[in-house]
């Protein structure tokens, strides 16, 4: 660890322990303004494409005290009354069985900090909205229904999700599609899912009917832990990608992909995979299309597939509707590659492929070298860790 980071982690431990200890109970600030110390240190750890978010920052305190579906107190109430910009807080401990998606407006921050904060069932919908910040919540969709955990679509920009903990859902934990960019995706725990994340959602035999729209997405990852889950950690079509310091481990069918003229700087990741493990999977993971889908046979050849071949997720369709579209662009993506590790059994899979075509950058950023210390403090800090 460089002595910077050294130095965010103790200032984040201090900070951390300061707002366990006072909870929601005590609040020196008035307003959610950037010289309010637990504004500010939450802003000062913003980074990637989505490091503009804002979220409730200049708003009021809104406080949620009731583990009701809906009511007064209840989180669904807190998002349904916000107008302008506003923080929401929890009073306490709290566990929320929902009925339906939490539909997030705009310049809202929902902060689980200082609490243990779940919620069962569904999560949350971000649709033609900006500057939204979700961080500290743990979303378990149980198997249960066929949504996301977070849902970032149609035009939404300028979102940060950061130390969430995100695990069965029956279609995905996180989307970035249909529009959406600027997105950041920081220390975030996936978990025990099938289909984990997808950057944009080819829905036409026509794979490029939607490139001008959906390649303007830039999403960054960092830090997140990818954890006995079986494919899409994640899974990117068009769109820009920078996944940085992420930990991929023990995935049951592959690892990351990457298709369709996608644009992915991919450096100083840390793959692990071992082929003698046992499989935890459930029985099957529910599908849309009512295929009762296992992977747990996938587990001795995984080890090969950290990633898919560049372009192998398209490949087939792609070569099967050319004739019809007469495609002038790449199945393949983009790729700069470099400084990733692989223990255990992982193997290398990614190449660079036209480098000189994926933007650098446009914020400033350190990478950690990859080792298994770096793992190691991954898996120690990232999720829902406040609560813990």
């Amino acid at each position: 660890m460089t002595m910077k980071h050294a130095i965010r982690a103790y200032v984040a431990l201090i900070l951390t322990a300061l707002l366990t200890l006072t909870g929601a109970t005590v609040n020196a600030c008035e307003t959610a303004t950037t010289d309010c110390p637990m504004v500010a240190t939450l802003l000062a750890q913003r980074a990637g494409y989505g490091r503009e978010a804002t979220g409730g920052t200049g708003g009021k305190f809104v406080h949620v005290s009731s583990a009701a579906d809906a009511g007064a107190g209840s989180l669904r109430d807190a998002l349904a009354h916000a107008r302008g910009p506003t923080w929401i807080r929890f009073d306490s401990d709290l566990t929320i069985t929902l009925a339906s998606q939490l539909r997030v407006p705009s310049n809202v921050t929902i902060d689980g900090r200082g609490h243990c904060i779940t919620l069962l069932d569904y999560g949350f919908g971000i649709y033609e909205r900006s500057n939204v910040i979700l961080t500290h919540l743990t979303i378990d969709g149980r198997l249960r229904t066929f949504t996301q955990a977070v849902d970032i679509a149609n035009g939404s920009r300028n979102v940060w999700i950061d130390h969430l903990d995100l695990s069965r859902f029956a279609a995905r934990l996180v989307n970035v599609k249909n529009g959406a960019t600027d997105v950041t995706v920081s220390w975030v725990k996936f978990h025990d899912d099938d289909k984990v994340m997808l950057v944009n959602n080819i829905t036409s035999k026509n794979l490029f009917e939607n490139f001008d729209r959906d390649s303007i997405a830039r999403v960054t990852l960092h830090h997140n832990y990818f954890v006995d889950t079986v494919q899409r950690n994640p899974r990117t079509q068009f769109g820009t990608v920078h996944l940085y310091n992420n930990l991929l481990e023990n995935c049951d069918f592959y690892g990351m992909s990457f298709s369709l003229e996608a644009k992915a700087l991919i450096e100083g990741n840390v793959f692990v995979n071992s082929t003698k493990r046992v499989c935890k999977e459930p029985p099957f993971f529910p599908t849309v299309e009512g295929v009762n889908a296992r992977y747990c046979d996938y587990i001795p050849v995984a080890l090969a597939r950290s990633s898919l071949v560049n372009g192998e997720s398209d490949r087939k369709s792609y070569e099967q509707t050319r004739g019809t579209y007469h495609y002038t662009r790449d199945y393949k993506a983009f790729l700069s590659v470099r400084d990733n590790l692989y223990l255990q059994d992982a193997k290398a899979v990614l190449e660079d492929y036209q480098p000189e075509r994926v933007p650098r950058p446009s914020y400033r950023y350190e990478v950690e070298a990859a080792s298994a210390e770096l793992a190691e403090r991954i898996r120690r800090g990232a999720g829902n860790t406040v609560g813990e």
